[in-house]
C-alpha cells in the first residue's frame, strides 16, 4: 500500500468536504435571501391571449370546360388527396313498389367497369392504397375517392371507369342482389334499425318519399331486375347532375386540369333528366304512438320524431347549438337523466337530421325494458321543457364552448373538410355559411339562446316509437298521457291490431 499516495488523497478529500460545505451555506444564505426579495415582489403573470376565431378555409370555385362545377380547397400540408363527385338526386327519386334502386344502383357501381370485374377493381384500387365508395341519401348520390397524391391520377381513372363504364353484368346482378336481400332480411333483428325505418314510416307516411326506407324492403329489391339499374343509372349518374369537390395538397390548377381532362368533355344536354315532381308535402305532426313487437326484447328502444328545419336552411346550425346541452353531448340533460340521474341506459342523446324538403328532430335511447314506462316520461318531461327555453349560464357556456371545439374537430382532416364543403354544396347554402355562424356566435348571450329555444317544437307534435316486448310495453305505458298506440312490424309497415 502506498501511504504517501493515500495521505495525499485524504488531504484533497478534506479540502474538497469544507469548499463544498461553505458553498452550500452561501447558496442557502442566497436562496433565503431570494425568496425574501420574492416575497416582497410581486411578480405579474403572464397573460393568456383570447383564443383567435376559427375560420375554415374557402374553397375556389371552378366551372370545367362542359359548365360541371368543381370546389377545390388547397390543403399542401400532406401529400393526400380526397375526392367526391356528387349528384343532386337520391333515393326520394325511387318508385314506391321499387323503394332502394338507387341505393342498389350505387352499390352495383363497384361490381364490374370498363371490363374489370368486381375483383380486378378492388385489387386495382388496393395496390395504390386508395379508398373508393359510392354513397345514396334520400337527396343525393356520390362516388368518393381518396389517395396518395402521387397516385392520385390513377385514382381519378378507376373513379371514372366505376362512373363512366359501369358493366351491369347479369351474373353481377344476381349476386349482389341475393346479398342485398339477406341484409335486409337482418335489419329485422337490430331493434335499433327496426325503429328507425318505423319512425320514418310512421311520421312521413309511405307516399312521402322520406317515409319509405333509402335501402328498400326484401319485397322491393327482390322485383327488381338488371334493366332497372341501368335506367336509374342513365337518370341519378347522368353527367348533368354532377359537381365535383376536392381537397388535396395537389396545384389546385393541376387538379382542375385534371377534372378537365377526364370530366370536361361529357355532353351534359345529351339525354339529360327532367326535373321530376317527387310528391313531398307538408308533414301534419301531431301526438301518435308507435309499437314495433320484439318478443322478450330485454331492451326497448325509444325513438322520438318531432319537426324540424330542412338541410338548405340556415337555421340548421342554429338548432344544432342548442341541442348541444340538450341531447347533442354527454353533459347534456338526456343524458345526465336518463343515464346518470336514473340509471336507465348506458345513453340518450337528440339531434336535428334534416332532408332537402323537410326534417326531423330526433330523441332516442335503448332502455331496459322494465323501465320502459318511467324513462318514456323523462323524455316527454325534457322535450316538454325544451321549448321553455329555460337554460343557464353554465349550459350555454359549455354548448358554445362545444361547438367551437366540434367546429375544429370537423376540420381537422381532409375527409372532414371535403365532407363538410360538399354538405354546404348539395344542400345549396353560402360556403360562408358556417364561417358566419361563428362569427355571429360571439354575439350570442344566453337571452337569444334561450328564445331559439323556444322556437322547438312542443311534445303534442311528437310521434313516438318503441321497439321491444309488445306486453312489456302496453304494461308499463298503462295510465300514461298518450293517444292510442298504432302497431309495426319489423320491415317498418303498419299491421292490423
Amino acid at each position: 500500500m502506498n501511504w504517501k499516495k493515500l495521505h495525499i488523497i485524504l488531504i484533497v478529500s478534506a479540502i474538497s468536504l469544507t469548499f463544498n460545505g461553505c458553498y452550500s451555506t452561501m447558496l442557502t444564505q442566497e436562496n433565503q435571501t431570494a425568496a425574501a426579495t420574492d416575497r416582497e415582489t410581486v411578480v405579474a403573470m403572464p397573460q393568456i391571449a383570447k383564443a383567435k376565431l376559427f375560420q375554415h378555409a374557402m374553397p375556389e370555385v371552378y366551372k370545367l370546360d362542359n359548365g360541371m362545377d368543381v370546389l377545390y380547397v388547397h390543403n399542401p400540408m400532406i401529400p393526400l388527396m380526397n375526392m367526391k363527385v356528387v349528384f343532386n338526386s337520391g333515393g326520394s327519386a325511387d318508385p314506391k313498389d321499387k323503394s332502394g334502386l338507387s341505393s342498389f344502383t350505387a352499390t352495383m357501381l363497384k361490381e364490374g367497369a370498363n371490363g374489370k370485374s368486381a375483383q380486378e377493381l378492388s385489387d386495382a384500387v388496393e395496390r395504390i392504397g386508395a379508398t373508393l365508395g359510392p354513397g345514396m341519401t334520400q337527396d343525393t348520390g356520390s362516388i368518393y375517392i381518396e389517395s396518395l397524391t402521387q397516385y392520385f391520377g390513377a385514382a381519378v381513372d378507376i373513379l371514372s371507369d366505376v362512373w363512366l363504364k359501369p358493366d351491369f353484368t347479369q351474373e353481377s346482378f344476381e349476386r349482389l342482389q341475393k346479398i342485398v336481400v339477406m341484409r335486409l332480411q337482418q335489419r329485422a333483428d337490430s331493434p335499433t334499425a327496426v325503429a328507425k325505418l318505423a319512425s320514418d314510416t310512421a311520421y312521413f307516411g309511405m307516399e312521402n318519399p322520406y317515409g319509405r326506407s333509402v335501402d328498400g324492403y326484401v319485397d322491393t329489391v327482390s322485383r327488381m331486375t338488371v334493366e332497372d339499374i341501368k335506367a336509374r343509372y342513365a337518370d341519378l349518374f347522368h353527367p348533368s347532375r354532377a359537381a365535383i369537390v376536392g381537397v388535396g395538397d395537389m396545384e389546385p390548377s393541376k387538379f382542375v386540369a385534371l377534372m378537365n381532362d377526364k370530366f370536361g368533355k361529357l355532353d351534359r344536354e345529351k339525354d339529360a333528366p327532367k326535373v321530376v315532381d317527387l310528391g313531398f308535402e307538408k308533414v301534419e305532426a301531431k301526438r301518435r304512438l308507435v309499437v314495433v313487437d320484439k318478443p322478450n326484447a330485454p331492451q326497448t328502444v325509444i325513438r322520438i320524431y318531432e319537426p324540424a328545419v330542412s338541410s338548405t336552411s340556415l337555421e340548421t346550425l342554429t338548432w344544432q347549438f342548442v341541442n348541444i346541452p340538450f341531447g347533442g353531448s354527454f353533459t347534456s340533460r338526456l343524458m345526465q337523466n336518463i343515464r346518470e340521474d336514473k340509471g336507465y341506459s348506458y345513453g340518450a342523446s337528440s339531434g336535428v337530421v334534416s332532408m332537402l324538403h323537410d326534417g326531423v328532430f330526433v330523441s332516442t335511447s335503448s332502455v331496459e325494458s322494465g323501465v320502459t314506462g318511467a324513462a318514456l316520461g323523462e323524455f316527454m318531461a325534457e322535450l316538454s321543457r325544451l321549448p321553455k327555453g329555460d337554460f343557464d349560464e353554465d349550459e350555454f357556456a359549455r354548448a358554445r364552448e362545444t361547438w367551437k371545439a366540434e367546429l375544429v374537430q370537423s376540420f381537422e382532416t381532409q375527409a372532414g373538410v371535403l365532407a363538410t364543403i360538399a354538405g354546404l354544396y348539395v344542400n345549396d347554402k353560402p360556403m360562408t355559411a358556417i364561417n358566419d355562424f361563428a362569427r355571429e356566435l360571439e354575439t350570442y348571450d344566453l337571452a337569444k339562446f334561450n328564445a331559439i329555444a323556444r322556437e322547438f317544437p312542443t311534445i303534442d307534435e311528437a310521434t313516438i316509437v318503441l321497439v321491444g316486448d309488445r306486453s312489456t310495453i302496453l304494461s308499463q305505458i298503462a295510465g300514461m298521457d298518450l293517444p292510442e298506440p298504432e302497431f309495426y312490424d319489423t320491415q317498418g309497415h303498419r299491421v292490423v291490431n
